[in-house]
């Protein structure tokens, strides 16, 4: 596959974390409504740890949309870019290995904290769901 292929293609799967970021922000909004109108513990403590979650998704989303602009930016010269973003990232401190990365290691790094900020948010919205059936149901 071509390496600028390869860029581009990363940083439009990466561009739905923006997505998955949008959602979260709708979850935390269901959980910190459930907390201000909750009475039980119970309930609170779900809500509580789905807005913890929306704080780890955030983490993740603004990690996923860096990612995804310096794929962008990685397209525009795939073959030397890499090594470039590497020797400026080591020099700004943001970087700590100093091996050779492939551009499918790269890929695959950055889909996977993709996965990770999926994940989060899966438990996020489970939780926020959670907490609003069992208000309602009235466990």
């Amino acid at each position: 596959m071509k390496p600028d292929f390869e860029c581009r293609a990363t940083a439009s799967f990466l561009e739905s974390g923006r997505v998955m970021a949008n959602a979260g922000h709708a979850g935390a909004m269901i959980a910190g409504i459930g907390i201000a109108f909750s009475h039980t513990p119970l309930v609170r403590v779900i809500f509580a740890a789905a807005m913890l979650c929306w704080l780890v998704e955030c983490w993740l989303a603004v990690r996923v949309a860096i990612d995804a602009s310096l794929f962008r930016a990685l397209a525009l010269e795939p073959e030397d870019g890499g090594r470039k973003l590497d020797e400026l990232l080591s020099g700004w401190g943001l970087r700590r290995q100093l091996t050779e990365r492939s551009m499918a290691d790269r890929s695959r790094a950055a889909l996977a904290l993709w996965r990770k900020q999926a994940a989060i948010l899966a438990v996020e919205l489970a939780a926020a769901v959670a907490g609003a059936l069992i208000h309602v149901v009235g466990f």
